[in-house]
C-alpha cells in the first residue's frame, strides 16, 4: 500500500496498463465471435449456392418460365382428363327431394318387374333394387342426390340384364354410402373425428361397391356380361365368381351302344338264312356344351369423380408448387 502511495504515477500506469488489457481482451472476443459468425455465414451460403447449382431444373428466370409452362400444361390435361370422365358418369341432381326419389324408386321397381314378366325373366319376390330400407321411410335430404344416382345406375344395369333374356335376377345389394350414415358431431374446430385436416389433399375419386347375382344361359351370359360394361356409369367388375349349373359330365353308360337281339329258343329273333347280321344300333349322342346355365356373382365399383376445389390439381394443392417455386428463386443472402 505505502509503494503506490510513494509511486503514484506507476500505480496509474499499472491501472491504466490493466483496464486497457481488459477492454483489449474484450474487444478480441467480440472481434472473434463476430469472425466465427461471418464465416459460419459464408460457409452456409457457399453449401446453399452449391445445393441450388446442383438442382434440376437450375433457379433461374429461364427455368422457373419453363417450369410455370409445364404446370400450366398439366393443368389443362388434368382439366381435360376430368371432362372426360365425367361423360362417364351420370350427373347428380341436387333438385331431387326425398320424396321425389321414393317416387321414383317405386316408378323403377315397378318398371323393372313388368319387364321382367313380359321376358320371362324370374326376379325375387321381395325386389326393390337394393334400396328395401326406402320403401318405407325416406332418406335424409343429404344422401338423396347420390342415392337417386345410384338408383339410375342399378336400374339401368338390371334393364340391361332383362334385355337380353337371362334366366333369372338373383341377387342385387349394395353397400350404404357415406351420405347415408349419420354425420359425426363436429368439434369446436369445425373438424369431425373422421374429417381430415385441410393440409392432406382430398380424394380424386369415390368407390361404392355393389354386389350383382344372376343366372343365364352361356352364349346370353356373355354378351349380359359385356353389356354392363356398356353403361352411362364408370363401372369397374372388381370380382366375377362363375358356377356351372352341370357340373358333373353326362355318364359314360347313357352313351354305350345297345345289345343285339339274342335269337330265342322257337328260333323267331333269329336272322334269315343268307341275310347280313344286323347293324348294332347306334349310340345316342348327349350334347354337353350349350345347355347349362351359369350363376354368375359379380362385385362391381361405381366410380363417383370428385370435382376439384378451384386452384387445385390432382392430389397436389397449387399453393405448396408455388412455395417450393418460391425457394428455388430466393436463396437465402450471405451475410457480411
Amino acid at each position: 500500500m505505502n509503494w503506490f502511495k510513494e509511486n503514484p504515477f506507476l500505480s496509474g500506469l499499472l491501472a491504466v496498463t490493466v483496464v486497457a488489457a481488459g477492454v483489449l481482451t474484450f474487444l478480441l472476443i467480440q472481434s472473434w465471435t463476430a469472425f466465427t459468425e461471418a464465416t459460419d455465414s459464408y460457409t452456409s451460403a457457399v453449401e446453399n449456392l452449391h445445393r441450388l447449382e446442383s438442382r434440376v431444373p437450375f433457379p433461374n428466370d429461364e427455368n422457373l418460365k419453363a417450369v410455370r409452362a409445364g404446370f400450366d400444361e398439366y393443368k389443362a390435361k388434368v382439366g381435360e382428363l376430368r371432362s372426360k370422365l365425367a361423360k362417364m358418369e351420370i350427373p347428380v341432381d341436387d333438385k331431387v327431394t326425398p320424396q321425389m326419389f321414393q317416387d321414383a324408386l317405386r316408378a323403377a321397381v315397378n318398371g323393372i318387374r313388368e319387364k321382367a314378366k313380359a321376358n320371362n325373366v324370374a326376379i325375387p319376390e321381395k325386389f326393390y333394387l337394393g334400396f328395401d330400407q326406402y320403401e318405407s321411410e325416406l332418406p335424409s335430404l343429404q344422401a338423396t342426390p347420390q342415392l337417386n344416382r345410384e338408383m339410375l345406375v342399378l336400374q339401368s344395369l338390371v334393364t340391361r340384364l332383362i334385355d337380353y333374356k337371362i334366366q333369372s335376377l338373383d341377387e342385387i345389394k349394395r353397400s350404404p354410402l357415406p351420405q347415408e350414415e349419420s354425420a359425426a358431431p363436429q368439434k369446436a374446430d369445425g373438424q369431425g373425428p373422421g374429417k381430415k385436416p385441410d393440409s392432406q389433399a382430398s380424394p380424386v375419386l369415390l368407390r361404392y361397391p355393389v354386389d350383382l347375382a344372376f343366372t343365364a344361359e352361356q352364349s346370353k351370359f356373355r354378351i349380359a356380361f359385356n353389356s354392363l360394361l356398356g353403361a352411362d356409369q364408370f363401372l369397374i367388375p372388381r370380382s366375377v365368381t362363375l358356377q356351372n349349373s352341370a357340373p358333373d359330365g353326362p355318364s359314360r353308360k347313357s352313351t354305350e351302344p345297345a345289345a343285339a337281339p339274342a335269337a330265342s329258343a322257337d328260333g323267331s329273333a333269329a336272322p334269315a338264312a343268307g341275310a347280313a347280321p344286323a347293324a348294332p344300333a347306334a349310340p345316342s349322342l348327349q350334347i354337353i356344351f350349350g345347355r347349362e346355365l351359369v350363376k354368375a356373382d359379380i362385385r362391381l365399383e361405381i366410380l363417383d369423380f370428385i370435382e376439384l376445389p378451384v386452384g387445385a390439381v390432382v392430389g397436389v394443392p397449387v399453393a405448396d408448387i408455388r412455395l417450393e417455386i418460391l425457394d428455388f428463386i430466393e436463396p437465402p443472402a450471405a451475410k457480411n
